[in-house]
């Protein structure tokens, strides 16, 4: 399931440019309210492959907003010369006129979604992104992009292949190549050997988890198109190691549309659970552009 969630600012303010690791820290907020058991096993243990790998089963798009923004760049001295820098999208607000802006969230785990829904709703909860106190405005649910492409092309059959174009929405499609230890990451792009066979093993990894079998059909062809303008998106993401310390995560990945073709079941783990890595930290959410069918 794939839902928007838009939320209100009644006083002017700063979203921090690198807020994806906020984002992130919301969600799991909303899960605790709900359900604090939950959440801390999502978070800290979630669903595991082979005894070596963990996946979330969310994605989460970067945000969209609804009103005029201005970018922020200030460094200003504080105390004794402590720097601060204040940098983010800033907006305008009022009570009498509020600033809105959404993101939206997928997942394939109903009881996600379930506790999700219901720790956004509880009375007398702040909501904070960063620094920024915020107010529920709408949540909706999204049109499934599979079922609307199956009824308007008569597709079917349970293993007919379809192409579908997809965007992503300032959600970078994130592959890093597998190092030894010590070694600096290498990260892979559109064009790179090995890319399409990683987001394919990937998603199998996904389906395998998620469904408790492997994945027998076909593996996904990717085309991914040019853009004008900016193809690669960077942030830094904080994650908790093992020693209980935070880490930092930069993060760089695609921005380029792309039509994959291929089996529906493959492709909806992709719409669903994120198409490449770290999709919990907001990497990988697409939205779908078109879908005809193929022969």
């Amino acid at each position: 399931m794939r839902i928007r969630i838009t939320l209100s600012a009644d006083k002017s303010g700063i979203i921090d440019f690198y807020y994806q690791h906020q984002i992130q820290a919301m969600i799991y907020g909303f899960l605790s309210r709900s359900n604090p058991d939950y959440a801390q096993w999502l978070h800290q243990q979630g669903f595991i492959y082979k005894k070596d790998k963990r996946f979330k089963f969310f994605v989460f798009s970067g945000i969209t907003f609804d009103g005029p923004i201005k970018i922020i760049r200030l460094n200003s001295l504080s105390g004794l010369n402590c720097l601060i820098r204040r940098n983010g999208f800033s907006f305008n607000a009022s009570q009498a006129n509020p600033f809105t802006f959404s993101f939206q969230i997928a997942s394939p785990v109903d009881t996600f979604i379930q506790r999700l829904i219901e720790g956004i709703f509880q009375e007398g909860n702040e909501i904070v992104l960063g620094r920024q106190k915020l107010s529920t405005h709408r949540v909706e649910t999204l049109p499934d992009s599979l079922d609307n492409s199956n009824r308007a092309s008569g597709l079917n059959r349970l293993h007919g292949l379809i192409s579908l174009t997809l965007r992503p929405l300032e959600s970078p499609l994130f592959i890093k190549k597998p190092m030894p230890p010590g070694q600096q990451d290498v990260y892979l792009f559109p064009g790179d050997e090995g890319y399409e066979e990683l987001l394919n093993q990937n998603l199998m990894h996904k389906y395998d988890t998620l469904y408790g079998k492997p994945f027998e059909g076909e593996p996904l062809q990717f085309d991914f198109h040019a853009i004008r303008g900016k193809s690669v998106k960077c942030f830094t993401v904080f994650k908790r190691g093992a020693d209980g310390g935070m880490k930092s995560i930069d993060i760089k990945g695609t921005l380029q549309p792309f039509t994959v073709t291929g089996p529906c079941e493959l492709i909806r783990i992709g719409l669903e659970c994120g198409f490449g890595q770290n999709n919990s930290m907001g990497c990988g959410y697409v939205e779908a552009v078109q879908a005809v069918e193929t022969d």
